[in-house]
């Protein structure tokens, strides 16, 4: 990773309104390629960093660079080359999906012959060649962020910056819009930085992320050095039986075991659940409920939820 270009770097930027202090010393940098995501609640900093990483909020102190470009200074520089999808993207409901990536065209220069084949391209990248002559108030919201990344790409950024693009899209949308932001990662070399609350999608398809709490970055890293022994299972038995508890503390990657009456805490380094329901093969009369949390949740809940 340390071999990859830097194309966004934050040297303690921070943001206050007044005696609030929405965002405070953070530090980061991104690679190029890399699918990184902001991971935090509503109010945690997320927004408020990247209109700072965009230049359009000052910071209050720290700066940036986006592209090599110093986020104060040089704010329009740093616009060229990145593509900003909101969470309520600015999209025009009574033009067709056509009409509104030729009106973004339109605006950054881009000459008649070259955007007609770059928006057709578009399109059929985001998947949606057969509405493109719809009007963008008949789109659901899935379809309408997937216009929006679109939208984004006409001017060819290095960088796509995205605030809560899976926000009130169904599961299936969800899925539709990270694939297509993992593929611009892995194909073309975009560099993609997205906020996100939603902890299975950054689990899957995040190269890293950072933890935001309170407006600081608790915890940052790779999702397996983040998660590691972080795996709970809670078994909740009928009756204790020792035995049992024995040969589920020798199975594989289970860490500790803990029991507190009728319940079984487990933890491991790896999801073992197949690995407990074999061990209690003979006695799974005995089993009244499991309950499995994972790994990223466990760490969330501590750092966010727990205060840790």
């Amino acid at each position: 990773m340390s071999e990859r270009n830097v194309v966004i770097k934050a040297v303690n930027l921070t943001k206050k309104y007044g005696d609030f202090v929405a965002v405070k010393d953070l530090n980061l940098k991104v690679y190029e390629g890399e699918f990184f995501c902001l991971l935090g609640p509503n109010g945690a900093g997320k927004t408020t960093t990247f209109l700072m990483l965009l230049g359009l909020t000052r910071p209050t102190s720290g700066t940036a660079w986006v592209c090599g470009y110093n986020v104060i200074t040089h704010p329009v520089e740093v616009r060229k080359r990145v593509g900003f999808v909101p969470e309520v993207p600015g999209l025009y409901d009574d033009l067709t999906a056509r009409e509104n990536l030729t009106f973004t065209a339109d605006l950054n220069g881009i000459p008649k012959g070259v955007r007609e084949k770059k928006i057709e391209e578009l399109l059929e990248k985001v998947g949606l060649s057969r509405w493109a002559g719809e009007k963008v108030s008949k789109f659901s919201r899935g379809m309408k962020q997937r216009l929006a990344i679109a939208d984004a790409l006409v001017k060819d950024p290095k960088v796509l910056i995205l605030d809560e693009p899976t926000a009130g899209v169904d599961p299936a949308g969800s899925e539709e819009i990270l694939s297509l932001l993992k593929m611009l990662t892995r194909d073309e070399g975009i560099t993609v930085l997205m906020s996100s609350h939603l902890l299975h999608h950054v689990e899957k398809y995040s190269d890293r992320i950072a933890i935001m709490s309170r407006g600081e970055i608790v915890r940052m890293g790779s999702v397996s050095s983040l998660t590691k022994g972080e795996n709970v299972i809670e078994l909740e038995l009928a009756e204790i039986d020792e035995g049992l508890i024995s040969k589920i503390r020798e199975i594989r990657d289970v860490k500790s075991v803990e029991q507190h009456g009728n319940k079984v805490i487990i933890i491991a380094s790896e999801d073992v659940r197949e690995e407990v329901l074999g061990v209690m093969s003979g006695n799974l009369r005995k089993i009244i409920g499991m309950k499995f949390t994972p790994s990223l949740e466990r760490v969330y809940a501590r750092y966010v939820e727990e205060g840790a």
